[in-house]
């Protein structure tokens, strides 16, 4: 089984996506767009897809994505599946361990996903 360590040391660009998408969430994101931009988060289903350890994450990503591109995207479940990938992220992050700069990434990640579900109620 892979651990987390082997997941970001066999993608470096890990780091730089992690990035974008904390910049992303932080300035914003428009649910209510008629055509929401899912190419960051199609990039994580492909990253995470990769390793046995984050394939729920990323089936949980993929979920996300469906829902964002209905018609009318459900709110309810969208705050939902938000929580649970903030949920999968902070137990990915203790799994990573406190070295280095990513476990506060993935910190923020969470705080930022939870805060995106909070501002669609």
């Amino acid at each position: 089984m892979d651990t987390p360590n082997d997941f970001l040391e066999n993608l470096p660009e890990t780091n730089e996506l992690l990035d974008n998408t904390l910049d992303t969430l932080t300035n914003g994101v428009d649910l209510e767009s008629e055509a929401p931009d899912t190419n960051l988060l199609q990039k994580w289903i492909d990253v995470l897809n990769q390793t046995e350890n984050t394939q729920p994450l990323g089936r949980k990503l993929s979920e996300l994505n469906n829902v964002l591109t209905t018609e009318s995207p459900d709110t309810t479940t969208i705050q939902r599946l938000l929580n649970e990938i903030a949920d999968a992220t902070e137990e990915f992050g203790a799994k990573v361990g406190p070295e280095g700069e990513l476990p506060a990434q993935l910190e923020g990640l969470a705080a930022a996903l939870r805060n995106l579900g909070v501002q669609l109620s």
